[in-house]
């Protein structure tokens, strides 16, 4: 009963405090128009995250409201926030289930500003004690290059408890650069139009990749954990600069939009920030079944990617010289402080399953011989510079763990010296891929599954080839390559269970009107202390 009052009195105080901070002699309008969203769910708590819209600038006082039904019959809590233009009138809470909630219960939440009501979303922690989770994967949702289908196909089928976001969330590129070619038509031009490169124009890619009704479907209907890769800064990111920004100084200094970039992607996510802003990896545990570990292979301590082209001379490649350099001992992907926290981790505690959730494949991959499966005019020409490489049997992607074997041979130690049940989760090629990993030695050491692209163009979009070829030759020539998909979009489920893990790629039949059909399905299953059934 006094809890009840409590809160009571709690909500009233609330809207008498809104209307004085949202008041005054100037009356103003607010619009919920980016949705509501839920992530990093922890046992105990969860960050609850909306975006308010108002027509007259200045601080906006937002009522955050949860309820155990979808009605609100009964509100269990009430709070007020404060948002302003530093925040970019973001509103973001890590909300504590204490003596409100139970671990794993299904709950619901809202945000309020003068007259307005955000849509209500649906969300829950972890639970302490679960035997069976589902969990969808996403990567490489490009707005520009079609709707997001694979988003509202998962939101309709209502059954994930959390999701993942492995990263490329979104694309810095301008209209007229990558993906943008059916843009106009679709209706989804990027805003701005321009090359994203200072804070204004991070938020306002995010803002605009957050008006899609896929996207906000999904966001209010499960927890989000998310990753950024590349393009959520720019193509190719490294520690200290990327392939995409420029080096004469025309798009201003590389940590200035790195920090723009992260700032952005804090406020605009529903992520729970640490104290060092570029620092992402992270921790979740889902009972004893699953330790979730969120790695960084991107931007904390990755070294720059090697390119096959620095060692062509006229006497033709280097190859002493160029795996001399691919294979030094400190070439960095994790670094040393990001290996040494996964070491700890795994060690701490004992689960049925350790998953790594990460940006790009750890897959040892050779690309076939293209120039054979296209005919000459077929050659696009961001290609022709690569065809010459293709003989040489060199790993396809140096951007992938393949351009930094020897911490991949680190990792897999670890791995190995704890004895878990590994499974890699990629994204980033905009294909999906079914791996089994080995060490040098040959030993298999987990398995990898790559995530389809949410609309990404795939190999088959890039190139003219035949897919049935291609397939069976890169299969072919790639002892861990198990099966892969190079030409449809969608997302990647997971049912874990304690002894077997089911995973689902699912395809939607198109992405380029609204249509979340899915078109096919292709479903392998992994039992606990093998590699495959």
């Amino acid at each position: 009963m006094k809890r009840r009052t409590a809160l009571k009195t709690s909500s009233i105080a609330a809207i008498g405090l809104t209307a004085t901070i949202n008041g005054g002699c100037s009356k103003n309008t607010f619009y919920f128009k980016h949705g509501v969203a839920s992530g990093d769910p922890l046992a105990d708590k969860v960050i609850l995250w909306t975006r308010v819209t108002a027509e007259k600038p200045g601080p906006i006082a937002v009522i955050l409201e949860t309820s155990p039904t979808a009605d609100f019959s009964s509100i269990v809590f009430s709070k007020v926030l404060k948002t302003s233009s530093l925040s970019d009138y973001t509103v973001k809470y890590d909300f504590s289930i204490k003596n409100i909630f139970q671990s794993g219960e299904i709950f619901f939440y809202r945000f309020k500003a003068g007259n307005a009501v955000s849509e209500i979303g649906k969300t829950k922690t972890l639970a302490l004690d679960i035997s069976k989770v589902k969990i969808g994967v996403f990567s490489c949702s490009n707005f520009p290059a079609g709707f997001f289908n694979a988003y509202q196909s998962a939101a309709d089928k209502n059954d994930l408890d959390l999701w993942l976001h492995l990263g490329d969330y979104l694309y810095e590129y301008p209209m007229g650069g990558y993906a943008t070619s059916n843009a106009k038509k679709l209706g989804r031009v990027p805003s701005p139009t321009h090359e994203i490169i200072t804070l204004a124009d991070y938020r306002e890619r995010h803002a605009q990749y957050k008006l899609d009704n896929g996207s906000k479907a999904l966001h209010r209907n499960a927890p989000l954990i998310a990753v950024w890769d590349d393009h959520e800064f720019s193509n190719d990111t490294w520690k200290k600069g990327a392939e995409n920004h420029a080096i004469d100084g025309s798009e201003g200094d590389f940590y200035a939009r790195r920090s723009s970039a992260i700032k952005a992607y804090n406020e605009w996510m529903p992520i729970r920030e640490q104290q060092n802003k570029r620092k992402i990896f992270r921790e979740f545990k889902i009972g004893k079944l699953i330790q979730l570990l969120m790695l960084d292979t991107r931007q904390y301590e990755r070294d720059k990617q090697i390119q096959p082209k620095d060692y062509l001379s006229d006497a033709g490649f280097n190859q002493a010289r160029f795996y001399n350099d691919l294979n030094a001992p400190d070439r960095k992907l994790l670094g040393k402080e990001q290996l040494a926290w996964i070491e700890t981790k795994i060690t701490e505690d004992s689960f049925h399953w350790t998953v790594m959730g990460q940006q790009v494949l750890m897959t040892k991959l050779k690309f076939p011989d293209l120039s054979k499966m296209l005919k000459k005019e077929d050659v696009p020409a961001f290609l022709k510079p690569y065809l010459k490489f293709l003989g040489l049997g060199i790993p396809s992607n140096l951007d992938a763990w393949d351009g930094y074997p020897s911490e991949r041979n680190k990792l897999y130690k670890v791995m190995q010296k704890a004895n878990k049940n590994f499974i890699s989760l990629a994204g980033d090629t905009h294909n999906s891929w079914v791996s089994s990993l080995t060490n040098d030695e040959g030993m298999k050491v987990g398995i990898e599954l790559g995530a389809p692209s949410v609309t990404s163009p795939g190999i088959t979009d890039a190139l003219k080839i035949d897919k049935k070829k291609f397939v069976e030759s890169i299969v072919g020539i790639n002892p861990e390559l198990t099966w892969m998909d190079p030409s449809q979009r969608g997302y990647l489920s997971l049912e874990f269970y304690e002894e077997e893990l089911v995973a689902t790629f699912n395809f939607v039949k198109e992405i380029e009107k609204i249509d979340p059909s899915i078109s096919s399905t292709h479903t392998i299953k992994v039992k606990k202390d093998q590699l495959f059934t």
